[in-house]
């Protein structure tokens, strides 16, 4: 084995062990997954009234869990909201439909003009961080239905995002706004199918 070999397999070595001493054990709740406006553009007012029912969360599992980052074979954590991630990608949705200059309330709404509801069937970030390698995963796919209050039949749009980020160095920040740019993604394909 040469020098520099050497050098790198203890350099390795040291930053597998200071890296698995640094993480952080059990879950690590992230505060700072949102819908992100557009900017560069005003909304148009409308006078449009739109009730959001609250999304249902098919996805299985922890209903506040929303990914899972793994620092080695035996140590990860799981990345969990403060709530559901169901009232979080309705508040999002919601966010998102007010960006647009929609008024929005919670179904029922009398003076609606459309009524939105549906399922979260993904909603999750994977993580992967090694010493000097990071990598994140976020996928969001929503399935919303639009109906038109007084009864028209429904309409089913599905809107799915996948996003995957490689740096260099591990942060929850970039956790965050990795699954918040994919949420917002998803969103906005729901908006453009919508218009």
């Amino acid at each position: 084995m040469t020098a520099s070999t050497t050098i790198r397999f203890v350099l390795s070595a040291f930053c597998t062990v200071l890296l698995a001493a640094c993480a952080q054990s059990g879950p690590v709740l992230l505060q700072d997954i949102v819908y992100q406006v557009p900017t560069g553009s005003a909304p148009v007012p409308s006078k449009a009234v739109i009730a959001v029912s609250p999304l249902k969360d098919v996805r299985g599992g922890s209903v506040s869990a929303l990914g899972k980052r793994t620092i080695s074979d035996d140590i990860q954590n799981d990345l969990v909201v403060q709530g559901t991630v169901a009232d979080l990608v309705t508040s999002a949705l919601k966010d998102a439909l007010q960006a647009q200059g929609v008024t929005v309330k919670d179904a029922p709404a009398g003076d609606a003009a459309l009524l939105l509801g549906g399922e979260i069937r993904t909603c999750w970030i994977d993580v992967t961080s090694r010493p000097l390698k990071a990598q994140y995963k976020a996928s969001v796919q929503l399935r919303v239905t639009i109906a038109d209050v007084p009864g028209a039949p429904a309409r089913v749009v599905n809107a799915q995002s996948t996003l995957t980020r490689d740096d260099v160095v591990f942060s929850f920040s970039t956790v965050q706004s990795t699954l918040s740019e994919a949420l917002t993604s998803a969103l906005n394909q729901l908006l453009t199918d919508e218009e």
